[in-house]
């Protein structure tokens, strides 16, 4: 079984059940005077500690947000009694709000086992072969750092229900490959905003810098840091052409294509600690849950 195929069927499984889950979880949060993404900011918070969170630590995973956006978000936390400032940038948890999050996610982990679409025994089979790649990840020698997998990896439950475990596992996975693809691009020197808009040239989803600027104005920057990022990829050679209208060069193409590569193969590295044979019976078990979820 390829690796890609067997991934994205992963993928594919983790949304089907992310589509059963997400109503509860909305409702439990509006229940508390919270929305879904504060909540995934507490659940943060949680994995940060016993140390405080700043944003530093949360531009690790998500280095292409701005300090001042992540702040923000953690200061509304505060104002909202979830979270307190214990320092000028830095946050710990209210002990309210760590019982509210964890009732959130006993509630969420609830509607998890109710909508398993497998039998008992094929759901812990799956839930097993899937815990073998997270522990050959988390042990595997760098590249990549185990920064995003490892915080990902307190959460996981207990492995019966199978189903909740299933998910908490797969959202490791899926942190692992942001690891991967840390490790396969800051090595090239080049800025989290620059590796952005070039993805984005790569993938054709802008054609000129406004495109740019309303497509990531959720990142929190202003425009003029674009302008920059242009400058510096067309500095490296990357792409080429005015503001109004960028374009990739063979260079910048090829570049983009071995950060990927090289991403892809960071990830699937620790994926060889299972047999062909378990692989196609992994293949199998998720494409069950993914059509049964569906």
């Amino acid at each position: 079984m390829d690796n890609y195929q067997l991934w994205k069927v992963a993928e594919e499984a983790l949304s089907a059940l992310t589509a059963r889950y997400e109503p509860s979880a909305e409702q439990c949060c509006a229940e508390h005077g919270m929305d879904r993404r504060e909540w995934g900011l507490l659940l943060a918070v949680y994995t940060f500690e016993p140390e405080e969170t700043t944003p530093g630590h949360l531009m690790v995973r998500g280095p292409y947000t701005s300090a001042d956006t992540y702040l923000q978000r953690l200061r509304s936390l505060a104002e909202k009694k979830f979270a307190e400032e214990i320092e000028p940038g830095r946050f710990r948890m209210a002990d309210e709000s760590r019982k509210i999050m964890l009732m959130i996610a006993e509630n969420v982990r609830e509607v998890m086992a109710h909508a398993d679409p497998l039998p008992p025994s094929d759901s812990g089979r799956l839930a097993i072969l899937l815990d073998r790649i997270v522990q050959a990840s988390m042990s595997n020698p760098p590249p990549p750092d185990t920064w995003s997998i490892s915080l990902s990896h307190k959460l996981l439950p207990a492995l019966n229900p199978p189903m909740p475990y299933i998910e908490q596992a797969l959202s490791c996975l899926s942190a692992y490959r942001d690891d991967a693809h840390l490790a396969a691009w800051q090595r090239s020197g080049l800025s989290a905003m620059a590796l952005e808009s070039l993805t984005m040239l790569w993938r054709g989803e802008i054609t000129t810098l406004d495109d740019l600027c309303k497509k990531l104005t959720h990142r929190g920057h202003p425009c003029q840091v674009y302008v920059t990022v242009l400058c510096e990829l067309r500095e490296r050679g990357l792409i080429t052409g005015p503001d109004q209208s960028p374009w990739l060069t063979g260079t910048g193409r090829v570049f983009r294509n071995e950060i990927e590569e090289d991403t892809d193969r960071f990830f699937y590295t620790p994926w060889s600690s299972l047999e062909k044979a378990e692989k196609n019976e992994l293949y199998g078990l998720l494409t069950r849950m993914r059509d049964g979820l569906s």
